[in-house]
């Protein structure tokens, strides 16, 4: 279950180095698209081999493309903002995508665990998420080299991420393994899908709060901060 869970990560480490350089070979829109086709039909092929073995390598395949999206939509996004609401810019994207979480643990009480109706429905929506985004009328921003960050210097001038990596790490456990501690005491399926909401709904509320700041960096240190007292407050 552990190695499971850990490829998520394995895969998104992988995305963010490899990443960048396929935007800056055939473009933001391309490669959105691209990564958006994958997880859907990922997602589907959960249901067809359900062992630990294949879901290893689709969770990692699933992390590089969730990476990917990231990236190309923050850089997105942060090309379209000026430093001014830079920082608001983005806690209103986080808003949105952690409301997006918290609502999608509804969808475990409509059908049960065991079936493959748990991953279409999924698979659909990322479909249906993706087309506004690629129909919209707004260009893509150019790419810019990025500059490598070496870690001693990323700890020295960017302490806020330094500081966040052990919150991180909780949050990953918290929020990958909670369901599984939540079946072996007996929660029901309902009271799983309301357990792991109240994580992220610590993070969506923190992250309202960091919306009147002016800087990400202080709304990405709420964001993180925040779910490990939601998930003990549900508990």
């Amino acid at each position: 279950m552990s190695i499971v869970m850990a490829s998520y990560y394995g895969g998104f480490l992988l995305g963010s180095l490899t990443v960048p350089d396929l935007i800056k070979n055939v473009g933001h829109v391309r490669v959105f698209a691209a990564l958006g086709s994958l997880i859907s039909a990922v997602l589907v092929l959960f249901a067809v081999e359900p062992h630990w073995i294949s879901w290893t390598v689709l969770r990692f395949l699933i992390g590089f493309c969730f990476c990917g999206v990231c990236v190309t939509a923050e850089s997105w996004l942060n090309a379209g903002s000026t430093n001014e609401n830079r920082g608001q810019a983005l806690s209103l994207y986080m808003i949105v995508q952690l409301l997006g979480i918290v609502i999608a643990q509804a969808l475990l009480n409509v059908s049960s665990p065991a079936g493959y109706l748990l991953f279409i429905i999924p698979s659909v929506l990322v479909s249906l998420a993706f087309t506004p985004i690629l129909l919209s009328a707004q260009p893509a921003p150019q790419f810019q080299t990025i500059s490598g960050c070496p870690l001693q210097s990323c700890t020295r001038h960017r302490r806020w991420a330094a500081w966040d990596l052990p919150d991180r790490g909780v949050f990953s456990v918290l929020s990958g393994m909670s369901s599984v501690w939540g079946a072996q005491i007996g929660l029901s399926v309902a009271q799983i899908s309301l357990f792991v909401a109240a994580i992220y709904a610590g993070a969506w509320s923190c992250n309202i709060r960091s919306a009147g700041f002016r800087t990400a960096a202080t709304g990405a240190s709420w964001s993180w901060a925040c779910p490990p007292s939601a998930g003990c407050a549900a508990w």
